[in-house]
Parts: C-alpha cells; structure tokens; sequence
C-alpha cells in the first residue's frame, strides 16, 4: 500500500496510518518456522438470539437433535454468559476477546475497527499460526462483516426466493402510510415477524450458506493447512420466517405460553428492555411495552413462540447438515467444534420480548466445545463462563499460543474435569438511555446471585442496585437488594469493583469526524490502483459508519467533505483498511 500523500487529520489520530493484521500475517517462509503441521481444525457456529430452548439444555418443547448429538461429543456450559445482550457489542467482544469497556463498543452502531484500530481477532491471530480462516453468514454485526479476519473475501449469496406470501409488500407500504409523518418506521416497517414457507431449506438464508459452508468444509478439509470455517446463523433472530415443515413440527397448543407475568418490582425505570424490536414488524407495529397495561393476545404470544420454536429446529437441521459433512469427509476426529449464541431472548418473561438487558434469561448463552479424544465427551459443568473465554480456550486446544491482549480466560481446565472452576463471577453489562441521562448496568453472576449495580456513564458514580437470589430459582423475580445483608452486599460490591472498577466512559470512538464548523469545504478524490473493490465508509461525529460508497478496481471516486471529516477505506479482499481525512493541502488518495 502506498499512497502520493499523506492526508493531514483534524484529529490527533488521523495523521496515523491504520492497516490490518492482515499486512502483518505471516509469509509462507515464517508460516513455516510455527509449522502448522497436525493441527486441529476449527468449526465455529454461531447462532443468533438463541437461547437455551434445546433438548440437550432440559426444554422438553424444543426439537433439536443436531445439536443434541454435539452436546453428547463435547462438554455443554450450562451457565455461559455474554457480555452484553444485543448483538454488535457481544460479538466483538467475543471475536477480539477483549471487555466492552476495553474495547469501547456497547451499542449496535459502533464498529471495533473504529473504536480499537489494531484489534486482532480470533480468526487473524489463527492465521498468524497457518489457519485458513473462512466465514459464512453472521459472525459479526451484518453491516460489518470485517472483511481483515479472513483469509478469502465473504463469497456473496446467489438470489433466494421470497418467503412472503404474495401482496405482502403491498401490505406493509399501506401500513407505513398510515403511519405518523414523524414515526421512525415510516420508510423502514418491516415485513411480517413469521413465515411458514413452502420452501426448501436451502431457498432460505441459513440453508444456502450451510451449502456454501460444505462446499468449503470439503475443499478446505483437502488442503494442507488447518482450516477456521465459521458459520453464522441468521435464526432465530427476527423474522421468524423457516420452511413449512418445521412449523408442523410443533404443537403449538402445547408451547408454554406465559401467563401473569409482570416487570419485576423495585427496580429502575430503566432496567427492563422496552420490546421495540418486535415493533418494527407490520404485524407488531403496536407492540405493548412491558410495563403498559395491555398485552399481546395468549394466541398472538403462542404463535411467536410457534415461529421462535420452528425457527430453532430449522437451524437445528442446518447444523446436522454441517455435522454431517464433518463426519463424511472423515474431518471429525482432527476438528474442534464450537458451538454458541451471542445472547439469550425473553419469550414473554417479565412481560418483555427480545434481549437488552441485563437479566439471566438475556445474558446466559448456550456454549458446547467438542474437541477431539476429549475425555469428559457427553458431560455438563455448571461453572461459570464467559463468551470471552472462547478465544483463549480454542487457543489452547489447536496449540498455538494464548495472546497477552485478550481478557478472557480458558475453560480447558473445565473441559478435562467439569467440576473445576476457572472464575467465581461472570459478568455482563448493558448501556441504557433513559429521561435524557445514559447509564451502564453492570451485572455479575455468582454462583447463588446476580448483583447488578447502575451507574452514570459519563461519570461512573452509582445510581442503583438489583439484587437477585439464584439459589433456587434461575428467573429474576424479586430484587432483594432493599432487604439483603450487608455484609452480602458489600462482599458482591468489592467483588464488582475488582473486575469493573467505575470509570467515566465515552461513547465517540478513538475514529470519529470532527469537521470544521466553518466554511472550509475539500473535495476528496479516492483513487483505487488496486485490484479488488474498495469500500469507503464517512465516519459521523459520533463515530458511526455511513452509507458506505464502492470504488471498483481502477476507478476512483470523488466526495464532498469538510476539512476535519475522516473516511475508512476498507478492500473487499480484507488487505487495506486506513483513514483518510481531506486537508488543506491533500485531497487526493492514490490506494495501490
């Protein structure tokens, strides 16, 4: 990468050059002195909002065998957690292994090459050791797939049929009109929450990549190198929407439908999550909140538990598919399975639906590593484990060196005796907006309790405090905080403050605009003298990546900005990611 100028920043950062892990990868002459000769594999599956409805996790409603089976070859955490309960955040924590207070993402917009430029992740730290890392589906947020982790750009996905029934969109853009000038959803309503379709699986998302992800599971079990495919899965993540089939799978009249449930007593106005995220379905527009006197229909919630359900069993088939493949290419013995989801999600409980908070049926996940001549195969451990812990634990397992930057701890020692315990607390945190103040929640899960201690963002001093007993229930359902002993409360407080000392937080990440108020206008002409496609992302203020403009191969394209204005510039082959700010004196950027 060279460049005819060096573009001077209105921030202090932008005068620097930011590249990839991928321009420090090792050449095949170093490749060579950390043979990757006899390696294991790694298979690393993720599943969206899925909580722990599976066979093998006690839920006599769920039907998922595939993920049964790997359970019965690997050790099953049944006390996992995230670290926070909404995707982006969860995942980059897990993929760079590093806390979101270290890293500094806690909310869907920000993405962590902004905010920790030299992040490495899991799959470029494997690389660094001969791991081809390849990637399917949602591993990270969708709008940032991190193109810098893996050693092949995202093959794109051929066209899928539509899984509405006709005279669906006609629907919805009635609806949108119908709605307020200034409602948020008035150009973005979505399409219905479910869909039973009369598709094949693989004429859905999920089931065409699982194709994808074969295809490459057989080429890559062929080469030479150890292979890190990782296979997101979009279910059951809103919209509900799986072939026909699996809906008949399940009786709906048999699913648990809550009933009497209530936002738990004595806790801030802003602990619960506010069920938004169904409400930008056209089916939901006039979703309750937890906390309004009306609710969903006992027929409305049984159905979305219907779809919930047959999305996990449609997913669940995927997964065999995967499985499958592994054992038929004779890859099963050499390859160490992962399985996890970013976050839980409330079907009902406490009134809420979705994630967002900080409860234990949000933050806790299901987690099985299976790993080769693993002895406790089939076995469950109820110690305590964190999302991060992924990163340091397949570190170990494929023999390649732990990085000193990452912050989780690995559960190996777990997976050789499932009654040993590598932490005495697991901890999740969510951000929350509320009457104009922004506070962090930060929630510890002991064995017997969850402590959650509230505190202004920007100042860290704390505004209040949940306290929940575990010791015989795994629901929140009372805050015992106002009642419990002192002694309790200041042995859980010390024990917070240790891993979560307070600190004042921002949410504006390190790369961040900051235009010139005046008049000081640039024109920017980005030059790609590469050979892939550039993407080029304007950075806002608050550190959001804008829509995001294309530069093919030999073009170049030009962009309005204001002095003080910062652009990522990522390739789609993951080998140049660099800032760029128009100044006075440099507005033209040759990427070769």
């Amino acid at each position: 990468m060279t460049h005819t100028t060096t573009p001077a920043a209105a921030l202090a950062f932008a005068a620097c050059l930011f590249a990839t892990g991928f321009a420090d990868q090792p050449t095949s002459e170093s490749t060579s002195q950390t043979s990757s000769h006899g390696r294991p594999n790694v298979l690393f599956i993720a599943v969206d909002d899925l909580r722990p409805s599976m066979g093998c996790y006690g839920d006599p409603h769920a039907i998922t065998p595939n993920m049964d089976g790997l359970a019965s070859r690997g050790v099953q955490f049944n006390r996992a957690y995230c670290q926070v309960a909404v995707c982006n955040p969860s995942r980059a924590s897990l993929m760079t292994g590093i806390r979101p207070d270290n890293l500094g993402v806690w909310t869907l917009p920000i993405h962590f090459r902004e905010a920790k430029p030299d992040a490495v992740t899991m799959p470029q730290w494997f690389r660094q050791f001969g791991y081809t890392a390849v990637s399917h589906g949602k591993i990270y947020h969708n709008p940032t797939p991190d193109p810098q982790s893996w050693s092949e750009p995202i093959r794109a996905l051929g066209f899928l049929p539509n899984p509405y029934p006709e005279g669906t969109r006609s629907i919805v853009q009635a609806a949108m009109t119908n709605l307020p000038a200034n409602d948020w959803r008035k150009n973005n309503l979505r399409n219905p929450s479910t869909a039973a379709a009369d598709l094949a699986d693989n004429q859905l998302l999920d089931g065409a990549r699982t194709d994808m992800a074969i295809d490459d599971l057989r080429r890559l079990g062929k080469q030479p190198e150890p292979f890190f495919l990782a296979m997101g899965y979009i279910r059951p993540h809103l919209a509900w929407v799986a072939p026909e089939k699996y809906w008949q799978m399940h009786d709906p009249t048999t699913l648990p439908v809550l009933e009497d449930q209530q936002v738990i007593a004595d806790t801030p106005g802003y602990a619960p999550s506010n069920n938004s995220e169904l409400s930008h379905y056209v089916d939901l527009i006039d979703m309750p909140k937890p906390w309004d006197e009306t609710e969903l229909s006992t027929e409305k919630r049984r159905h979305l538990m219907h779809g919930y359900y047959a999305c996990v069993s449609y997913v669940d088939a995927q997964i065999g598919r995967l499985l499958k493949a592994l054992d038929d290419e004779g890859l099963a013995e050499n390859t160490i399975v992962v399985l996890w989801s970013d976050h839980g999600w409330k079907l009902g409980e406490n009134r809420g639906w979705g994630k967002m908070t900080n409860y234990e049926i949000d933050a806790r996940v299901p987690l099985i590593i299976a790993a080769p001549t693993l002895p406790t195969a089939g076995q469950t451990t109820n110690q305590l484990a964190e999302l991060l812990d992924i990163y340091p634990t397949l570190c170990e397992l494929a023999g390649i060196e732990t990085p000193d930057f990452i912050d989780g701890r690995s559960l190996v020692p777990v997976l050789k005796d499932p009654q040993t315990a590598v932490r005495d607390a697991a901890t999740s945190q969510y951000y929350r907006k509320f009457d104009g103040r922004q506070y962090m929640g930060y929630s510890m899960r002991t064995r017997d309790y969850r402590f959650v201690q509230w505190r202004d963002f920007d100042t860290g001093q704390v505004t209040d405090h949940e306290l929940y007993d575990h010791r015989t229930i795994d629901i929140e359902s009372e805050n015992i905080f106002p009642t419990a002993s002192t002694d309790l409360i200041d042995r859980l407080t010390q024990q917070l403050v240790q891993s979560h000392p307070p600190q004042e937080l921002r949410m504006t990440p390190a790369i961040h605009s900051n235009p010139n108020p005046g008049r000081w206008r640039a024109e920017m002409i980005i030059s790609n003298q590469t050979q892939t496609e550039l993407r080029v992302y304007p950075i806002t203020p608050s550190g959001r990546r804008g829509r995001v403009k294309r530069i093919k191969a030999s073009l170049r394209a030009t962009f309005q900005a204001r002095i003080g204005n910062v652009f990522v510039v990522e390739s789609e082959d993951g080998r140049i990611y660099e800032i760029h700010s128009p100044s006075f004196s440099s507005r033209k950027i040759v990427i070769q």
